[in-house]
């Protein structure tokens, strides 16, 4: 099983991106193949807001562009959509209470956990070091 990270759907919808054209290529591989890929609703929260924010996109999108656009990943696809369980709790507070963890990366390792619980073997995503430690088997930067 495959998944991605909110920065590829990002690049992909961002045609100005010099990542466009790559990350493109990957979501529409996803979507030419939607049985072999998961995307957690994380992800997609993070898309819509990404979607929405006038740093991050030139043109942002509407609420009802950006909300039709994650309503289509989620709904429409074909791809398999993933959360955060109860059941993850103690695998993420194991994390998340060691002294040497990076604050910053608590959102990775909730996905990364919720991706792992679902048996996801490769992530694509342009931020590797942010899931180096993640547990995963493969993290993959598909732009570089």
């Amino acid at each position: 099983m495959n998944s991605l990270d909110t920065n590829i759907l990002i690049y992909a919808a961002n045609s100005s991106a010099p990542e466009h054209t790559k990350a493109l290529a990957l979501v529409n591989g996803m979507l030419a193949n939607p049985s072999e890929w998961i995307i957690a609703d994380q992800v997609l929260w993070e898309f819509y807001k990404a979607l929405r924010h006038p740093k991050i996109l030139q043109k942002p999108r509407s609420a009802a562009q950006a909300a039709a656009q994650v309503r289509f990943i989620r709904e429409q696809s074909g791809v398999a959509c993933c959360a955060c369980e109860t059941g993850h709790f103690n695998d993420i507070i194991t994390q998340l209470e060691n002294p040497k963890f990076p604050y910053q990366r608590t959102h990775d390792t909730v996905l990364a956990t919720t991706l792992r619980r679902q048996g996801v073997k490769v992530l694509y995503t342009r931020n590797i070091k942010d899931f180096g430690e993640a547990g995963l088997p493969k993290v993959i930067n598909p732009i570089d």
